[in-house]
């Protein structure tokens, strides 16, 4: 298990299993799980927010990238929080489970998925089509970290957009879009590298 603080309030968790996508806790009042990464790995990342003063109940926000199945864990575990994605991925979700998630859409069978606005308690979010439909970034200017899900890895590699749900001439623009933001801490769905 990975873990480290990457800024004042920013925690991320990586779970042993892959591919499994990196986990972020954001350490607000009411705190925020950004991803929580692939279903085997949900008991581990649960120790580890233990280890750092979390339990499961104390999450109140689990917010989304998106939906693929490495990054939507075991949500049932959290039980006090609600969950969000973006409303393009809610309705890609609604309409087609299966290609949307890739694979284990039942882990989100009788979660309530909110519709996420456009700020969050200090979150900016940023709707950037490409790997999914409904993929978004988040901006969280405090700690100056860039949450990119799986739009944007190190080293400027882009998503892939060759996916049941992905918008393939969407990527350079969403990339674009985030571009200009100033961050000082990349956090990607995953510590790509190099080109998969």
């Amino acid at each position: 298990m990975k873990t480290k603080k990457i800024a004042g309030s920013v925690w991320k968790i990586n779970g042993p299993l892959e591919p499994s996508s990196n986990c972020y806790l954001i350490t607000q009042k009411e705190p925020i799980l950004i991803d929580i990464g692939e279903r085997g790995n949900c008991d581990d990342i649960i120790k580890t927010l233990k280890l750092i003063g979390y339990n499961p109940e104390t999450i109140k926000h689990v917010i989304f990238t998106h939906l693929h199945y490495d990054h939507i864990g075991n949500p049932k575990k959290f039980t006090n929080a609600k969950f969000y994605a973006s409303e393009q991925e809610i309705l890609s979700y609604n309409l087609a489970a299966q290609k949307t998630c890739i694979k284990n859409q039942e882990i989100l069978d009788g979660i309530k998925l909110n519709k996420l606005p456009e700020i969050f308690n200090g979150l900016k979010v940023y709707l950037t089509p490409g790997h999914t439909r409904g993929s978004i970034c988040l901006w969280y200017e405090e700690d100056k970290v860039l949450f990119t899900g799986d739009t944007l890895f190190k080293n400027g590699i882009l998503g892939r957009t060759d996916l049941p749900t992905s918008i393939p001439g969407k990527i350079e623009q969403s990339i674009s879009k985030i571009a200009e933001i100033p961050y000082k801490v990349l956090a990607p769905g995953h510590d790509y590298e190099n080109v998969q």
